[in-house]
């Protein structure tokens, strides 16, 4: 299948190395004055968590790229692994060329689909939840990859560009997990994002937060609080396992789940992996801080643990911006 991926950055890099060498013609479409930098590759060092592949990947990645597109070039799949506030600009650019291409948006949502459904046709895309992640050190690519992916489109549609997508990741190793309501799913996920955040952003980043109990005990009320967003939004949070083990914020809920998050991220290297970019996007965090704190709001959600980190989200994206 040949397939366009959006840019050369971490989630990119990541399944368009996995793509490629299952045997998959990939392009990578980036801005311009990009390529002298890859022609020779990104170094990475990958963890493989899949099944039947080698555990550890150390190489390069030797992709190819164009800063053009063209419309004779026949793309199947486009995937767009970008932030929620780069997609449209992204779908407005490609679309012209990839007439009659399906897309994978691997990226959240947290406003709904009007704008994306105004550029192409609901059938036609697919929405994905990445569970790759990593981040560049000294122009390596530390990351790891994981044996799962979530996939769904809206309104629980099933089209022909779910069964393409689903049956190309599979055929590397990676499960898809059809998820019936993706939106919810995604929201789901978005405000536990959004809860995190902000107690990472205070004590400074993962490794400090899983010292400071107190911060992190706000962050679990943080998370619990973006939660009940989603909820009041109609979404049945008994269905979704990763949104269980922040409901109850009980003393012993609290001692649980913090042991759980320090055991994770302490022992197991391809998490630390793939968290290690959490605070690389200010301009992200701060802008799904304020989505959950103004829905929040507007659906009458008492946020008193969010609210409390306002000044500290204004300070981190003010500092990165000056």
């Amino acid at each position: 299948m040949k397939t366009l991926i959006v840019g050369s950055g971490v989630i990119g890099s990541i399944y368009g190395w996995a793509l490629s060498r299952g045997g998959y013609d990939v392009t990578h479409f980036v801005r311009p004055g990009k390529s002298p930098q890859l022609t020779k590759g990104i170094p990475i060092d990958i963890l493989d968590s899949r099944k039947g592949y080698d555990k550890q990947y150390i190489g390069h990645y030797d992709l190819k790229v164009t800063e053009a597109l063209n419309s004779s070039e026949g793309f199947e799949l486009v995937i767009i692994p970008t932030k929620p506030y780069q997609v449209e600009d992204a779908l407005r650019q490609i679309i012209p060329y990839t007439e009659e291409a399906n897309y994978l948006l691997l990226t959240q949502n947290w406003n709904g689909t009007a704008a994306i459904d105004s550029l192409l046709p609901q059938s036609r895309y697919v929405y994905g939840d990445a569970k790759a992640g990593g981040s560049f050190q000294n122009a390596t690519l530390i990351s790891a990859i994981f044996p799962t992916i979530d996939l769904g489109q809206v309104i629980g549609r099933k089209d022909s560009s779910l069964t393409q997508t689903a049956t190309l990741f599979d055929s590397i190793g990676i499960k898809p997990m059809l998820q019936d309501s993706i939106l919810h799913y995604i929201w789901v996920q978005y405000a536990i994002n959004a809860g995190l955040w902000p107690a990472l952003v205070r004590a400074g980043g993962l490794e400090a937060l899983l010292r400071d109990r107190r911060t992190g005990d706000l962050s679990l009320f943080a998370v619990k609080e973006c939660l009940e967003v989603v909820a009041r939004r109609g979404v049945d949070l008994k269905k979704y396992p990763d949104a269980r083990m922040y409901s109850n914020t009980s003393l012993i809920a609290r001692q649980i789940a913090g042991l759980m998050l320090r055991l994770l991220f302490r022992f197991n290297k391809s998490v630390q992996r793939s968290s290690a970019h959490a605070l690389a996007d200010p301009q992200e965090i701060k802008m799904s801080y304020y989505a959950l704190l103004n829905t929040g709001r507007e659906l009458g959600v008492d946020m008193p643990t969010m609210s409390s980190f306002e000044k500290d989200i204004t300070r981190f994206a003010d500092s990165y911006r000056n």
